[in-house]
């Protein structure tokens, strides 16, 4: 599987006190410096003064008290000194009997974010001083009133563009696993007590060799060319999501594990004509079925099942399907 230097988003280790054990490679090129020189170091370091004082009086004591953090909004202080605006995700993993607890920090940056926001607050401000400029004549407010309801859809568009942008991989246009975490939660709800759909887990076969041997610019246009293979693969009603790196998901409502293993032979198929500079494109598919009533966690029990399977299609010699056995008590 991948290494953390691979992983495309900035991930740091802490231990529970703050201090930095580990950065990939995303997270160096952001805040500057080496391995050598963040080591140790207490992780405030690394944030502006309005920052350490959100991390301190709320970041870091509910990251202890709930285990971990989601969508937190701040500025990382960045290798020039000029902060960057970045959502964060933190989860603080046990320790071993001999192990410390560690807490496992991902950043996304989120300049786009912060663009977006400064033209709303300047459209409001705009609209304010239209609004105040409003005068008697009814000609003006028409005219007033109008300008102000097309900067109220280009507001609205706004949104709809930064939401877009939040549940979309750059790379390929899919979806990403936050799309698929909204979508099965909606899902669950609807489903009732004789709930049925299925997972699988897709994988590039060897996809390391392509990046070493051709580079990284190949390995990104395999990616995308596969992804367009996936979406031909799937039913209008499916969802094709980039997990991350080389691994892919399908997400199939109201598909059986027989209706799973038919899209997962059309994935097989499709890949084939993706063609590389090492040959044919390969891959690997763990499914996980589900029938049952739809409560707990049931996105984790699809990723860890279909990832189970997805070892035993690697360890059985890449390039097939392997199923999961279905859970023993799917409402438990």
């Amino acid at each position: 599987m991948l290494a953390v230097d691979d992983i495309p988003c900035a991930m740091m280790v802490t231990d529970v006190q703050g201090r930095v054990q580990r950065m990939n490679l995303e997270f160096l090129r952001i805040v500057g410096g080496t391995q050598r020189h963040w080591h140790g170091r207490p992780m405030e370091e690394l944030l502006p003064p309005a920052a350490r004082i959100f991390a301190q009086t709320y970041m870091f004591p509910m990251l202890l008290h709930a285990q971990g953090v989601k969508e937190l909004y701040l500025h990382l202080l960045g290798a020039d000194g000029v902060p960057v605006p970045v959502m964060l995700n933190a989860v603080r993993k046990r320790g071993g009997a001999d192990a410390e607890d560690l807490i496992v920090w991902a950043v996304f940056v989120a300049l786009e974010r912060s663009r977006f926001e400064a033209e709303l607050i300047k459209a409001r401000a705009d609209a304010e001083g239209l609004a105040a400029r409003l005068a008697a004549s009814s000609e003006q407010v028409e005219r007033l009133n109008h300008e102000l309801s097309q900067r109220a859809e280009r507001v609205e568009q706004r949104n709809r563009e930064l939401s877009e942008l939040s549940l979309t991989d750059p790379l390929t246009g899919l979806k990403n696993r936050r799309a698929l975490e909204l979508a099965l939660h909606a899902w669950q709800p609807t489903s009732g007590h004789a709930c049925v759909g299925s997972l699988l887990l897709v994988d590039v076969d060897h996809f390391k060799r392509i990046n070493d041997a051709c580079g990284h610019p190949e390995g990104d246009r395999v990616l995308v060319a596969l992804a367009q293979r996936l979406r031909a693969s799937v039913r209008a009603t499916d969802l094709v999501i980039r997990l991350g790196g080389e691994e892919f998901v399908l997400w199939l409502p109201g598909a059986d594990a027989g209706i799973a293993r038919s899209v997962s032979e059309r994935v097989h198929e499709g890949v084939r004509a993706v063609r590389t500079a090492l040959g044919a494109l390969t891959v690997s598919v763990g499914l996980a079925a589900w029938n049952g009533p739809a409560d707990g966690d049931l996105l984790a029990w699809l990723l860890g099942s279909a990832d189970k399977a997805l070892y035993a299609a690697k360890a059985a010699g890449r390039a097939r399907t392997i199923a999961a056995e279905q859970a023993p008590n799917p409402s438990g």
